[in-house]
């Protein structure tokens, strides 16, 4: 089986009903945010809104509206008053305020589709809902600046997923630009040696990347290579997350580590990046073998960590060590297991983004993503609704629609993928199959050709559909 174990509480099928009148509060101020009302939500019960039924309603009325559906920042008085209630200090909501000032409506609507992915939006929600022990202020607002850091400061779409390795190859050869060559070959080498990859997953079905910390020269690369390359496996490896399992093991080996391989600023953009942006993602972090010259900077790290990140940190020193996480079967020799594969990476092929060219096609699919999207929003207004006027039969009904258009999104993702994101070693080594399906250890026999892989149908693939085979 992919997943060994049980839904722990606080996530998607293990919500106490607290937690769950919780996300539909995160919901509602999500809806007024993303100007819900213009497409026809309905106006929602105050005690949904602000969980305190003492408070005036602030509905979602088309009028409070108005100036984001025009265009312009998407901080209107309406979301301001339900900051407010929801708990926002008024210093917190005049940086939100600022943060928002040229965002519109629309596009947070498609921050978020975008920000979601393949992933469940109730998961989503949930995992800044649980980063913030569910206090829906703090979540709301982590969330908000999350997206923001996708979509304005490092651009996630553009400079990650559609800046390809294929891209990046085409870079080196291009003398005519020597510093977008170096920098090309920067990234690229980095994939090659191996520095991290992903390989195979945990005893608990967690996906496995491995950091060989050896490898790493901090005057090899400059700072913006180092950080696409991490955000490159983390958005890569977000993929490998089929539910139920939605959190991955990061394995450290600092075997043959020495001070010459230490650099904080990615080791503080990393944790930053699980802290802020990934919340909830992690699930185990496994140090490896760590020197005795380790232990003055894991001081130094453990302080940039908060408490339940570091509560997720184990060191280990053997392969009986590591056993306990991984079985031996499923750990690399190199690693001290039994599994006999080595990392090795696979060369970008010319081709293997033509669908990317297929401008109408990617559209098309975008239009019907954002379709799909605003059809949920409403449905989560009126499912909100539902559950403040405590009709339970209704709201059911609602939540089982939901999840239907929450599985449409999820396949339309699927479709889309191919126009939107550049193909990596881990499509050309067929672990990401055609519909999301993934293999951990696939065949070298199974791993179509380029010219194939061009040709496959995107398919309908169910929701749990994980094939873990042996290796």
């Amino acid at each position: 089986m992919a997943y060994v174990g049980h839904t722990p509480p606080g996530w998607l099928g293990n919500l106490s009903e607290e937690q769950e009148a919780k996300l539909q509060q995160m919901w509602n101020v999500v809806l007024v945010l993303l100007d819900a009302a213009s497409l026809g939500a309905p106006d929602q019960p105050t005690e949904i809104q602000s969980g305190d039924t003492g408070k005036p309603p602030s509905t979602l009325a088309r009028t409070d509206t108005l100036v984001s559906a025009n265009g312009k920042s998407a901080f209107t008085a309406h979301l301001s008053q339900i900051l407010k209630e929801t708990g926002l200090t008024t210093a917190e909501i005049k940086s939100i305020k600022d943060i928002l000032n040229d965002t519109t409506a629309e596009e947070l609507r498609e921050g978020l589709m975008s920000t979601a992915k393949n992933d469940n939006p109730d998961g989503l929600l949930l995992r800044f809902l649980r980063a913030r022990k569910f206090d829906v202020a703090k979540s709301f607002n982590m969330m908000l600046r999350s997206m923001l850091w996708r979509m304005k400061q490092v651009q996630v779409e553009e400079k990650v997923l559609l800046n390809s390795e294929l891209q990046a190859l085409k870079e080196t050869k291009d003398k005519s630009k020597p510093h977008e060559a170096k920098e090309a070959e920067g990234f690229l080498s980095q994939m090659r040696m191996g520095k991290c990859y992903q390989h195979g997953h945990d005893k608990q079905g967690r996906p496995l990347g491995y950091v060989r910390v050896k490898l790493h020269k901090p005057s090899a690369q400059s700072t913006e290579v180092i950080n696409r390359f991490i955000l490159h496996i983390i958005e890569s490896t977000r993929l490998l997350l089929v539910p139920p399992v939605d959190t991955v093991t990061i394995v450290f080996d600092l075997s043959g580590f020495s001070l010459s391989n230490m650099e904080y600023a990615p080791v503080k953009f990393i944790i930053e990046c699980f802290q802020d942006n990934y919340p909830e993602s992690l699930g185990n972090m496994l140090i490896h073998n760590a020197p005795w010259v380790f232990s003055g900077i894991w001081k130094v790290i453990k302080g940039w960590m908060d408490p339940v990140i570091v509560s997720k940190v184990h060191f280990t020193y053997s392969a009986k060590d590591l056993g306990k996480f991984i079985d031996m079967d499923k750990l690399p020799k190199e690693m001290g297991g039994t599994e006999d594969w080595t990392y090795k990476y696979v060369e970008p092929a010319e081709g293997e983004n033509a669908l990317m060219e297929d401008t109408a096609t990617r559209d098309a699919l975008q239009a019907e993503r954002l379709k799909i999207g605003e059809e949920l929003l409403q449905s989560t207004s009126q499912w909100i609704k539902a559950g403040g006027e405590k009709n339970k039969d209704e709201e059911k009904a609602l939540q089982k629609q939901r999840e239907e258009q929450i599985e449409r999104l999820r396949a339309n993702y699927w479709k889309i993928d191919p126009y939107t994101r550049g193909r990596n070693t881990l499509d050309r080594t067929n672990v990401i199959q055609s519909g999301g399906k993934v293999d951990f250890y696939p065949t070298e026999e199974s791993i179509p050709p380029i010219t194939e892989m061009k040709a496959l149908d995107i398919e309908h693939v169910e929701r749990t559909e994980v094939k873990v085979a042996s290796a």
